[in-house]
């Protein structure tokens, strides 16, 4: 990784580190994960579950799936090259792979995945989240560390051809019900034009007009 981009990252980290509200981000962006998987009702589903966060800056996630019984382990660029080094996690080690607006960033992730894949038992989860290039259009450069977008199929065949299973690819809502986290082309057309406003708006509109997003988040599981 260039001393550019791990400067651009540092500067991120200390920014995320002064933000008063990344608990709550946190523990919005774990809500969202249990909805996905449709396990949001069992409060133990991540109790005992080993959690790796790759590329996890500040760590804003921990507390979120700690709070839930999650043994949490973050791995970042100050520890080792995601693009070229093996991750400093045992084998076979890891329920849960986190990789929250860090693949973009890689030029070729298949190092990545390969490392994901090592580190997940069998059965395991990768999750995922990155910009929709389909829907983010030309701001997707506007960060210039960003190095390779994604639509949603190209990350659903990324996945598969580097032998994921079960891959689900939707819009990147946040705590929405979950017949919404569903790969149709309905509902990535209502996440960029029926949802005008984001999530976080405190607008006095409906709720059914909050969601608006340009990203996507996939699911993936590590054969068993």
């Amino acid at each position: 990784m260039s001393a550019n981009k791990q400067g651009y990252f540092n500067s991120r980290n200390a920014a995320l580190r002064a933000y008063n509200g990344r608990e709550m981000l946190g523990e919005r962006e774990v809500r969202t994960l249990l909805t996905m998987l449709r396990v949001d009702s069992n409060p133990n589903y991540l109790t005992g579950k080993s959690v790796c966060d790759l590329g996890c800056g500040d760590q804003y996630v921990r507390k979120a799936f700690e709070d839930l019984g999650a043994f949490y382990r973050g791995v970042d660029i100050g520890e080792c090259n995601l693009e070229t080094d093996m991750f400093p996690v045992e084998d076979e080690s890891t329920d849960i792979a986190v990789c929250l607006a860090l693949i973009e960033h890689l030029i070729d992730p298949g190092h990545f995945l390969t490392e994901t894949k090592r580190i997940l038992k069998p059965g395991g989860l990768l999750w995922i989240s990155t910009p929709d290039i389909e829907a983010c259009g030309a701001k997707f450069w506007n960060d210039p560390t960003h190095a390779h977008p994604y639509t949603r199929g190209s990350l659903r065949m990324l996945l598969c051809m580097n032998g994921f299973s079960d891959v689900l690819v939707t819009p990147n809502y946040r705590c929405k019900p979950s017949d919404l986290y569903r790969d149709t082309n309905f509902n990535f057309f209502r996440a960029r034009y029926l949802m005008p406003f984001a999530g976080t708006s405190r607008l006095p509109v409906p709720a059914f007009f909050k969601g608006h997003c340009t990203g996507l988040f996939a699911l993936a599981r590590k054969p068993v």
